[in-house]
């Protein structure tokens, strides 16, 4: 019992999916400031595999949401003031975009939020961090 050291847990992957589900208040994402409310569904990721020891095992795996990097160097320069307006305006465009291409009426989310981050550029080689938005959405199912 003295060894505070955290215990790994080890688990061969054989599939991966994922299902909707109302969020568990206090233990999944359950308020958009984005929306200004209650979120309705969140993710849950099921990995199924075994562990070493050859016991099969499916893992729950909560608060995550799928998101993408849009760069902002097209956008000129921003400044403080600026950037919950237009990571709103991007949001907002984003969440009518998605609606239209679904189905008008459905009272469904596809956007969580967004924010501004600075990253690096993964494709070839880039020496210094740019602007980008973050923004988080709700899978399809």
């Amino acid at each position: 019992m003295g060894d505070s050291q955290p215990q790994a847990f080890s688990v061969r992957i054989v599939s991966i999916d994922y299902y909707m589900a109302p969020p568990i208040p206090g233990f999944d994402v359950s308020y958009s400031s984005f929306h200004g409310g209650k979120v309705n569904e969140v993710p849950v990721i099921r990995i199924y595999g075994s562990t070493p020891a050859g016991q099969k095992t499916c893992l729950h795996v909560h608060h995550v949401l799928p998101y993408l990097y849009v760069p902002c160097s097209g956008l000129g320069p921003i400044t403080n003031d600026e950037v919950d307006s237009r990571s709103h305006s991007l949001s907002l465009a984003l969440e009518k975009a998605l609606k239209l291409k679904g189905n008008a009426g459905s009272k469904r989310q596809h956007v969580h939020g967004c924010e501004l981050v600075r990253a690096r550029k993964f494709y070839g080689y880039y020496s210094s961090e740019e602007l980008f938005m973050k923004i988080f959405l709700y899978p399809s199912t």
